[in-house]
C-alpha cells in the first residue's frame, strides 16, 4: 500500500501512459535532451519580502504518490485557490486543470500559465491547451527559448503553496508513478514565485534558495546528495545517464553504502545502457519496471532526505532545461519515498 504524507486521498487508477523516451547528452531527443546553450542566467534575487530574505520555517513538505488520486488532491487545490494560480507545466492537455484555470481567471484570480512549446522528435504539444486558455482570456505565454525544454512541473498558489512535482497535467498522467511535493515553506515559495515571475517575463535569474533549478544548481545539489549518503541510497527515475550522477553512485558503493535503482521498462538509450553497466560493474543493484510507468525522479540518501523534482538523472536535464526540484528532510514524506521506491524495487526485473 502506497503512503501519502500530510493528506488524506481516495481512490485509485491503473495502467501506464505513454513514454516521453529519449537519449541523453549533446544531440539528444526525448523530454530532456537537446545540445542548445542555456546562456547566462543572472537578475534579481527571490525569496526577498520587504527589503528583506524569507527566514526558511520548519520543513513542512508534504507527499503525495500517484497512481493514487488521479491527481484529485490538485486538481480541488487548483479549484480552491482564493486569489492566484501560477503554474509552469511541460505538458498541459488534462481538460478538468484547463478548465480550472479558466474557472478561476473568470472568478476573477490571478491566472498566468507557462507552457513549454517545443518537443523534440514531435513527441507532444501543448498548442490546443495554449489556444483554449488564450481565447478564454487567461494569461498564458510559450516558455524562454534560453532553454533546451522547459520540463518543469511546478503549480503555486495563493503565494502560500507551491506544489513540485514529477507529473505532467496529461490526462494519463496518474497513471504513472509520480510524486507531488506540497511545500507551504515560505521561502520556498517566494524563490519558486521569483522564478516564475522571471520565466513568465522571459527575463533572467539568478536563484539563490534551497530550491533544486536547473540548469543553475540541480545537479551540483544533487551530486552533494549522493556524496552525503553513509549507509544508503536508494534512486528512482525515467531515465539515467548523466556520466557525473553514475559516477557518484558507483563511489557510494566503495564508500560502504548500498546503493539500489530503479528505472523505467523503456528501450534504454546508449547513454543509460553504458550507465547501467557501469553501474552494475560497480556493485549498484539496477532494476526496471513496466507497471506503473516509472516516471518520478527521486533519490532518497540515508533513509534521511529526500529529493523529488521534474530533473531527470540525464546531462539534458540537468545542463539546459529549465526543471525545479526540492530537497526534503521532512521524516513523513522521507518515509513515503523510500518505501515507495523500496516497493518497486522489490516489483522489479534486474538489469
Amino acid at each position: 500500500m502506497l503512503l501519502v504524507a500530510g493528506l488524506a486521498l481516495a481512490g485509485a487508477c491503473g495502467g501506464a501512459s505513454t513514454p516521453a523516451g529519449g537519449v541523453d547528452g549533446p544531440g539528444a531527443t526525448g523530454d530532456d535532451g537537446g545540445t542548445t546553450d542555456p546562456g547566462s542566467t543572472s537578475g534579481s534575487t527571490p525569496g526577498v519580502t520587504d527589503g528583506g530574505p524569507v527566514a526558511p520555517g520548519p520543513d513542512t513538505v508534504s507527499i503525495i504518490v500517484e497512481p493514487t488520486d488521479k491527481a484529485g488532491a490538485l486538481l480541488a487545490a487548483v479549484q480552491g485557490a482564493k486569489t492566484s494560480v501560477h503554474m509552469t507545466m511541460y505538458l498541459l492537455d488534462d481538460p478538468r486543470f484547463i478548465s480550472a484555470l479558466v474557472a478561476q481567471h473568470m472568478a476573477g484570480r490571478d491566472v498566468k500559465v507557462i507552457l513549454n512549446k517545443v518537443f523534440p522528435g514531435g513527441f507532444g504539444t501543448n498548442q490546443k491547451a495554449f489556444t483554449s486558455l488564450q481565447n478564454a482570456g487567461v494569461a498564458v505565454t510559450w516558455a524562454p527559448t534560453t532553454f533546451t525544454l522547459t520540463h518543469e512541473k511546478t503549480v503555486l498558489l495563493d503565494g502560500t503553496s507551491a506544489w513540485i512535482m514529477t507529473m505532467n497535467l496529461e490526462v494519463s498522467s496518474p497513471q504513472n508513478r509520480e510524486f507531488l511535493a506540497l511545500d507551504t515553506q515560505a521561502a520556498d515559495v517566494a524563490e519558486a514565485e521569483a522564478i516564475f515571475a522571471a520565466d513568465f517575463a522571459g527575463t533572467p535569474i539568478t536563484p539563490s534558495g534551497d530550491l533544486l533549478v536547473a540548469p543553475v544548481n540541480a545537479r551540483e545539489r544533487l551530486l552533494q546528495l549522493i556524496q552525503g549518503a553513509k549507509t544508503s541510497l536508494d534512486l528512482e527515475g525515467e531515465e539515467l545517464s548523466d556520466y557525473k550522477i553514475v559516477n557518484a553512485l558507483g563511489a557510494a558503493v566503495g564508500t560502504g553504502a548500498k546503493v539500489r535503482v530503479v528505472l523505467s521498462d523503456n528501450a534504454p538509450s546508449a547513454a543509460q545502457s553504458t550507465a547501467v553497466a557501469q553501474l552494475k560493474a560497480a556493485g549498484v543493484h539496477v532494476v526496471s519496471v513496466g507497471k506503473p510507468y516509472i516516471h518520478a525522479k527521486a533519490i532518497v540518501a540515508d533513509g534521511a532526505r529526500a529529493y523529488v523534482g521534474s530533473e531527470n538523472f540525464t546531462t539534458g536535464s540537468l545542463q539546459y532545461n529549465r526543471e525545479l526540484g526540492l530537497i526534503t528532510s521532512n521524516v513523513t514524506s522521507v518515509t513515503t519515498v523510500a518505501q515507495t521506491i523500496a516497493q518497486d524495487f522489490a516489483s522489479g526485473n534486474p538489469l
